[in-house]
């Protein structure tokens, strides 16, 4: 049922580029190699290749929006991050209880940690892009130092972030 889940949320994210610009072939070939490697890597329990489908995805969706030049969408955007998150997540959970019997209060554990997970996610890219939108109307007539400054700033508030969530904010288990 997991891979069943699993392989299902590859294939949305496939989709997702081929959604912005169905009919270019590098963005079709890309969404291609991101499903082949991603079905490997779901049929293997395999995170490293699910996590460079995802890159194949993420590069996809991102050269469909440069040959297509809509405007921006944030809501596919973060239905995209969102989608390769629970995905990552699911698989790597999956790997790590291969052969264990799971008992439906575990797997509904599971599903309640990666939903608030995801809608956390969420949650924090709407409140992202409200206050993007004003700021890319302010930094429109920046010079180039002042947008690197600004592009650094959010790296590094990235990193300061992921850093915390994979450290645990500095909570550390009780030793047993």
């Amino acid at each position: 049922m997991m891979r069943l889940a699993a392989m299902v949320l590859l294939a949305v994210l496939a989709a997702l580029p081929l959604a912005v610009r169905p009919s270019s072939p590098p963005v079709t070939w890309l969404a291609t190699a991101a499903l082949v490697v991603g079905g490997v890597g779901v049929i293997a329990w395999s995170v490293p290749l699910v996590t460079a489908a995802g890159s194949l995805v993420l590069i996809a969706y991102a050269l469909a929006l440069v040959l297509a030049g809509p405007a921006a969408d944030p809501l596919a955007a973060i239905a995209l991050g969102s989608t390769l998150a629970l995905l990552l997540a699911l698989v790597h959970f999956a790997g790590r209880a291969r052969g264990a019997a799971l008992g439906p209060s575990v797997m509904a554990s599971q599903v309640r940690q990666w939903l608030a997970v995801v809608g956390g996610g969420a949650v924090a890219a709407v409140m992202l892009t409200a206050v993007a939108v004003p700021l890319g109307v302010a930094l429109r007539s920046a010079t180039l130092p002042v947008v690197v400054i600004a592009s650094a700033l959010g790296a590094v508030l990235t990193v300061a972030g992921v850093i915390a969530l994979v450290t645990g904010g500095g909570r550390r288990a009780p030793e047993s």
